[in-house]
């Protein structure tokens, strides 16, 4: 049965995915079918092949939740074909609203997720303190020289990337700047390079595959722990989305300025009411995606 809401919920996170420095897992995370995500990812195996043959394909299809996948992927697909030129464009020319919405969309984010946590003792703290020093100290981190170009190179990036994209708070298309792979990997879609297109791809599906096992296993044996650090990935990523930056020509090398140096260094305008108006949207706009998502309802009912 197809649930209402996937596939744009797809659509968020395919678009999140374009910008460097906003995750797709983070979206994921807001709308509340990041568990699902990674216990439908992390369910695929031989168990599943086994469930084919015995059972027949609509056994299969059932217990490896391919509507809810398939219907979440071609809500990604959809919106990184339709939305990635738009995304840019504002990004280009409207850069400090749609930095301050994305800081909006990650500062709500951060207290729905871990307001429902029953743990909240040294161990979470803890978790959350790690999460945000880890999501900083990639920030922060200097960019690698061109990583190279061969398939095998394709492949690593891509099984980094994808690891990263899973994660609310890291993005994916950052790890592929920091690697030196980001361009690399541009010039290989528009050249239309099979091989080098198909090693990144495999790259993908063997890290996803290989990844997800850990985040189900983590998520089911600790989960307020694991959530707590997530949360710290969110909170340690606002500094990559800090409204008032100036970005080096290679994606890199940000400076932080306040709104005031900002117009100084740039000569624009700081846009500091519009910020404000930006933030409290988004935050109003996590505060409605959680009203009608998976993760509000179980609270409601575990309250009852």
């Amino acid at each position: 049965m197809i649930r209402p809401g996937i596939f744009f919920r797809g659509m968020a996170m395919g678009a999140a995915d374009v910008v460097p420095g906003v995750s797709g897992g983070t979206l994921a995370l807001i709308t509340g079918i990041y568990e699902e995500l990674i216990d439908t990812l992390g369910g695929f195996g031989p168990r599943l092949l086994r469930v084919w043959r015995e059972q027949g394909f609509v056994a299969f299809w059932r217990e490896s939740n391919l509507t809810f996948l398939l219907t979440l992927l071609a809500g990604i697909l959809t919106s990184i074909a339709l939305l990635a030129r738009l995304i840019v464009w504002l990004l280009a020319t409207h850069p400090v609203p749609v930095w301050a919405f994305f800081c909006g969309l990650i500062l709500a984010s951060i207290f729905l997720v871990l307001q429902p946590l029953k743990q909240r003792g040294a161990t979470q703290i803890s978790a959350f303190v790690i999460g945000t020093a880890v999501a900083v100290a990639i920030g922060l981190a200097p960019g690698l020289s061109s990583a190279g170009d061969g398939a095998w190179v394709f492949f690593f990036s891509g099984m980094l990337a994808i690891c990263a994209m899973i994660l609310p708070g890291i993005s994916g298309s950052f790890i592929l700047l920091l690697l030196g792979m980001y361009q690399p990997v541009l010039e290989a879609v528009k050249q239309a390079d099979l091989l080098l297109l198909f090693a990144f791809l495999a790259g993908c599906a063997v890290g996803l595959l290989s990844f997800v096992h850990v985040l189900k296993w983590t998520l089911h044996r600790f989960h307020d722990t694991v959530m707590a650090l997530l949360a710290g990935f969110m909170a340690g990523s606002l500094l990559k989305l800090w409204p008032w930056r100036i970005t080096g020509p290679d994606g890199l090398g940000d400076q932080w300025l306040t709104p005031s140096g900002y117009s100084a260094a740039t000569g624009q305008n700081a846009q500091l009411l519009l910020a404000v108006v930006m933030v409290a949207v988004a935050a109003l706009l996590v505060w409605l995606l959680y009203r009608v998502s998976p993760v509000h309802n179980v609270a409601q009912n575990s309250q009852q």
